[in-house]
């Protein structure tokens, strides 16, 4: 009868958030920000705003299930760019030249412990897992996440133009929510700029 409960309670998206690299510049989030890929920034950055709604679960009870659109290429790119280098490539970057290691970056600030999921590609999948971990009780919260970073110099190799946008949205098991998810909710960028709050990063 319980876990028949906790399937059936309502999802609701409690926060959402979208950001591009416009919005790099003015972020207050110390030192270590500055030393982060482009990819982990914009994670960083969009689920910040989201934090407020943590508190009321436990941080071993807050998942996290991110989608990076074109994996680490853009890292990579740097990465590999700097073999002619004094020295050769950073190390520093080497760390970030993984898809997953934006969700780190989140875990770490925000003390996340719950289980974590990284797809590279598409976000149709993200809210459905995310929605998925808190009814099989895995998680009591989501972090979901969708980077799309495209560098220059990950340009200048291949058919894509420049971007640089991360959304975020917070699902958990509730009532109160800025909406209650739905299980065609599959479009995060969608949703995430429609509820959206206007917020200062400072």
């Amino acid at each position: 009868m319980a876990f028949s409960f906790l399937v059936m309670s309502k999802l609701v998206i409690a926060a959402a958030n979208t950001v591009t690299e416009a919005d790099l510049p003015n972020a207050r989030l110390g030192q270590r920000f500055g030393r982060m890929d482009l990819t982990s920034q914009l994670a960083l950055l969009a689920v910040e705003s989201l934090a407020a709604s943590f508190e009321t679960i436990t941080r071993d009870r807050i998942a996290i299930v991110l989608a990076a659109q074109t994996s680490s290429l853009s890292t990579d790119a740097e990465y590999w760019r700097g073999r002619d280098n004094p020295g050769g490539p950073s190390p520093t970057l080497f760390t970030y030249t993984l898809p997953s290691a934006a969700i780190g970056e989140i875990a770490i600030r925000h003390r996340l412990t719950g289980p974590n999921l990284c797809f590279v590609g598409c976000s149709q999948d993200v809210l459905t897992e995310a929605a998925e971990l808190i009814q099989q009780n895995e998680a009591a919260g989501c972090v979901c996440v969708y980077v799309n970073a495209v560098s220059p110099t990950l340009a200048s190799l291949i058919a894509l133009p420049t971007t640089a946008k991360a959304c975020a949205i917070f699902l958990q098991r509730g009532e109160n929510g800025l909406r209650v998810w739905q299980e065609n909710d599959r479009d995060i960028e969608a949703l995430s700029a429609t509820l959206r709050p206007k917020i200062s990063t400072k």
